[in-house]
């Protein structure tokens, strides 16, 4: 893990924590349980401390699921849909034991959480989208889907030239692995292996290009 990886988990851990904290204060505020306010009023900084752990853990998964040996197949693809519901199984035993405040909080956390992926989702779509379509647009990041997950560096890097090669790109090797850098069009950048989730859980498989230009920006220069 390098350190701006470890800087985005933590970033993005903390602003996602933020995100449920807000959602449960919302919650408890629509709901006016005065009582429980006066707990979270009581006890702020550690719940918000407790929070922007969850977030950056939450965050640390994700990252951690698009690195992992293709040997571990436990929490990824539609092995989720089943783990949604052993969890849900899970804790619908257990609510017998669990406050009522306590599972409705639970709730519009996970709500919370299915609205960010969502978003998140449709968002990285139209950026793809917008850039792989040539049109005058420019991002730091360019998100290319693949047919499937490379399973090793010489098919990863031959992903790569297949897409320089389709968009008429020059391509150089200038760090060979996963990830990699390269030049295209004599830009500089690194190209990652990312992953997202369908709506039916399985994975697909990107890439991931990190400081790159579209072509429009390329040639104006």
């Amino acid at each position: 893990m390098t350190r701006e990886d470890k800087k985005e988990i933590a970033v993005k851990g903390l602003f996602l924590g933020l995100i449920l904290f807000v959602s449960t204060l919302i919650y408890l505020l629509i709901d006016m349980d005065m009582p429980h306010l006066q707990i979270v009023g009581a006890f702020i900084i550690p719940i918000i401390v407790g929070y922007c752990l969850l977030g950056m853990f939450l965050r640390w998964m994700a990252y951690r699921s698009t690195i992992r040996k293709k040997e571990f197949h436990l929490f990824s693809g539609a092995a989720i849909v089943y783990w949604i519901w052993i969890l849900s199984i899970f804790f619908m035993v257990a609510a017998h034991w669990i406050p009522q405040i306590i599972r409705y909080i639970v709730l519009v956390n996970v709500a919370t959480l299915l609205l960010v992926w969502l978003l998140n989702f449709m968002y990285l779509k139209n950026i793809a989208k917008e850039l792989n379509s040539s049109l005058k647009y420019y991002s730091r990041t360019l998100i290319e889907d693949l047919p499937r997950k490379p399973q090793t560096e010489d098919i990863f890097m031959q992903e790569i030239e297949n897409y320089c090669t389709k968009n008429y790109l020059s391509f150089e090797i200038i760090n060979y692995g996963i990830p990699a850098e390269v030049k295209i069009d004599n830009t500089l950048y690194t190209v990652k292996l990312g992953q997202y989730y369908s709506v039916l859980g399985s994975p697909i498989y990107t890439l991931e290009f990190h400081n790159i230009a579209s072509k429009v920006e390329n040639r104006a220069n």
